[in-house]
């Protein structure tokens, strides 16, 4: 009887067209042994390639498809946001940008008092991607005044977006204007207000203690691979179906655009008036920088983050999860669990969760570290020890994380053709990169982290940002001959030493100090 099992030498992971061509040649051999034409213009020819053509496409087509259904493999946004669904897991929308703006008179003190209402409209002055804010609000400028002053956000209010409910169960609405700034919407019927929930299997918000019920007046927020919302409604059984019309207000905007320097939101786009209602003019200007802004999740950042929440349920338990749990909440960099297993001076049953949140973005692409708002670390307390809270006998505190500085100075020598300075420019660039919190995708760097998270090939703890690590980066830059061979050819703070770090300390970059070793000259 025919074997009919496929021999164990055939490679099945080479299914494009070139190897498919080989196998079906070698195939029709085997079959018609008078076939030897396989000139690329012979009509049986061009049916060959024209298989291997359909079959290169169907089995690109089948990898891309099974390697969207894992996390490891995940490439598209809406693949991971329909993964992360599974488990109710949520790649986070954009943050707006915070502060505040000063508005002054022109010419002195004010005849009479203006008031520049909630919501005026201002930008920065960058000609060619100008960021918008919005005040959040009133500020007056008083008789006698000359400026006042008044919060504003990188955000634009949408109102009055109307549908009309068609009466069916688990309506969709898809909302007009992105990118959407998650638990924004504020969403009413005629038979009254409707509360987001996140999943429609929660308690009802207004009685949490039962379910969600065929009277509770609840929706959920699913936001798609554009940074458009859907508002979706229950079926009348779990979830009230919506009547008459829906009118659903929101805010769209967010980024790490709306970080701007000070003095640079300086342009009103909404006419002002005084008390009387005549026209005003005002100057006006960001005497603070903004900041809080952060860009979307990035598929990347959930490819690493999402695997790990399926260990936190419903409580924080071990290190991981605190830690997970903390870089969850949208502007996080990096964070760490410390116990007395990592800091003799912590008491036991107690953990201190240090938070580095995510600072400027380098020309690379990559994240600078920054101390977190005292906003931020208040989400990711109300992360850590509310909604996923701790053990009973366990307490848990957040604090923002002490930053090591690494100072580095080096003399270096240069390749022929190099220009000092551009090389100079370079090395600073490279070091920035490697001090990083994040890489260009918003996953953790890991060429730095914490002192409790640094460890050895055996796995004990060494706490140090190694001076040969440092070394390399300067020796790998383009233009960079040779470093000097002397003792003070790369130093750290001074020191021709590794840099020890405290187990809650994250390094940054400091002072960096280039010489040319031919010559002297700093670059």
């Amino acid at each position: 009887m025919t074997n009919l099992l496929p021999t164990p030498n055939v490679d099945y992971t080479s299914k494009d067209f070139a190897a498919l061509k080989l196998r079906l040649q070698g195939l029709i051999r085997s079959v018609y042994p008078d076939w030897t034409d396989f000139n690329e213009f012979a009509f049986g020819n061009i049916l060959l390639e024209l298989f291997c053509w359909v079959g290169d496409m169907l089995t690109y087509y089948q990898d891309y498809q099974a390697r969207e259904l894992f996390w490891p493999t995940v490439q598209q946004r809406v693949s991971a946001i329909r993964l992360g669904r599974l488990f109710n897991f949520r790649l986070t929308g954009a943050s707006s940008a915070t502060g505040t703006e000063t508005f002054s008179t022109i010419g002195g003190p004010a005849g009479v008092a203006i008031t520049i209402p909630i919501g005026t409209k201002l930008r920065s002055r960058d000609p060619v991607r100008p960021v918008r804010f919005r005040t959040t609000a009133v500020a007056t400028i008083g008789i006698g005044q000359s400026s006042a002053t008044a919060a504003m956000e990188q955000a634009e209010t949408v109102t009055g977006e109307q549908f009309t409910s068609s009466g069916a169960p688990n309506q969709e609405l898809v909302l007009a204007q992105t990118p959407y700034l998650d638990s924004s919407a504020v969403v009413t019927a005629t038979d009254g207000s409707y509360l987001a929930v996140n999943s429609f299997l929660d308690n009802d918000p207004l009685a949490p203690t039962l379910p969600i019920s065929a009277t509770s007046k609840v929706y959920v927020v699913l936001v798609d691979q554009f940074d458009r919302a859907h508002i979706r409604f229950g079926n009348g059984t779990v979830g009230q179906i919506p009547q008459g019309t829906v009118t659903v207000a929101y805010k769209i905007g967010g980024g790490a655009s709306g970080n701007i320097e000070v003095g640079l939101i300086t342009i009103i786009e909404d006419s002002l008036t005084d008390g009387g209602g005549n026209p005003v003019s005002l100057t006006a200007s960001n005497a603070t920088a903004t900041s809080g802004g952060v860009d979307r999740m990035t598929v990347a950042e959930a490819r690493a983050l999402a695997p790990s929440t399926l260990r936190v349920i419903n409580r924080s338990v071990t290190k991981d999860d605190f830690e997970v749990n903390a870089r969850r909440v949208s502007g996080v960099s990096r964070a760490v669990m410390v116990t007395s297993n990592e800091d003799g001076g912590v008491d036991e049953n107690t953990g201190e969760v240090y938070v580095v949140a995510r600072g400027e973005k380098l020309a690379s692409g990559r994240t600078a570290p920054a101390t977190p708002s005292g906003t931020l670390l208040t989400a990711v307390n109300t992360m850590v020890n509310t909604t996923y809270p701790p053990t009973l006998t366990f307490r848990a505190t957040v604090a923002a994380a002490p930053f090591k500085t690494i100072n580095v100075s080096t003399r270096v020598y240069l390749d022929a053709g190099y220009v000092g300075t551009a090389v100079g420019a370079a090395i600073r660039v490279a070091l920035a990169d490697f001090f990083a919190s994040e890489l260009e995708d918003n996953s953790p760097n890991p060429g730095v982290d914490f002192g409790a998270n640094i460890k050895d090939a055996a796995g004990n703890t060494i706490a140090e940002i190694a001076w040969s690590d440092v070394f390399n980066v300067i020796n790998d830059v383009a233009g960079v001959r040779k470093i000097d061979e002397g003792s003070a050819g790369v130093l750290l703070n001074t020191l021709r030493l590794s840099v020890t770090l405290m187990p809650r300390e994250f390094p940054i970059l400091g002072t960096v100090t280039i010489v040319d070793a031919s010559t002297g000259a700093s670059l």
